[in-house]
């Protein structure tokens, strides 16, 4: 059975220390989601295959009559995991974002709907970062402060960064927009060639 990327971000939250589907779930939605995104329905199946594949041992954790399990990476799967992060042939780098893919489509658009998608896009990036820098990146340099547990913080950071420089860029492209919509002729003051 393959092993997947998916199956090595199981691997490494497991090792970070979270023990559930849903601690590394929780783990993710702070700290993840804005660059490898998952949803609980991802999650159980993947720590099953790993199970199965003997990287991970499953310990029943009930508490009364709810069943309940955590997990632990095994040594094979430690092993592997360190594999995966020494390789270096990572897949190329792919960005899909619906936002982008809208804004590829935008010259279907008046003017003035491409400059409102252009801004939303801004905000969503102002946003984003905001929240990075406010709510993640403490968290990431709390960790790193506690633990010496360094990368975590440091790809926090990274995407603030990224987010920075994209709302930047989409500010650029709204002046531009902006711009050229305020120099097109008004097509009622054109001069009408037949007229002379």
């Amino acid at each position: 059975m393959k092993t997947s990327p998916s199956s090595f971000f199981i691997l490494g939250m497991l090792q970070f220390g979270a023990t559930s589907g849903y601690a590394i779930k929780k783990a993710t939605d702070v700290s993840m989601r804005y660059f490898w995104p998952t949803s609980l329905a991802q999650i159980y199946p993947e720590l099953h295959r790993l199970e199965e594949q003997g990287l991970v041992v499953r310990h029943d954790d009930s508490h009364g009559a709810r069943t309940r399990a955590s997990y632990e990476v095994t040594e094979k799967g430690r092993e592997t995991l360190l594999s995966w992060l020494a390789e270096t042939d990572e897949e190329q780098f792919r960005f899909r974002d619906e936002g982008v893919l809208r804004l590829y489509f935008a010259d279907a658009l008046a003017p003035d709907d491409q400059i409102q998608l252009v801004r939303r896009l801004r905000n969503r990036c102002a946003e984003t970062k905001s929240e990075l820098r406010e709510n993640v990146i403490p968290l990431g340099d709390a960790l790193a402060e506690m633990t010496g547990t360094r990368f975590p913080g440091t790809i926090a950071h990274f995407g603030a960064d990224v987010f920075a420089f994209a709302e930047e860029w989409l500010a650029n492209l709204e002046q531009e927009l902006e711009e050229g919509e305020q120099s097109e002729p008004n097509a009622e003051a054109a001069p009408d060639p037949e007229a002379s």
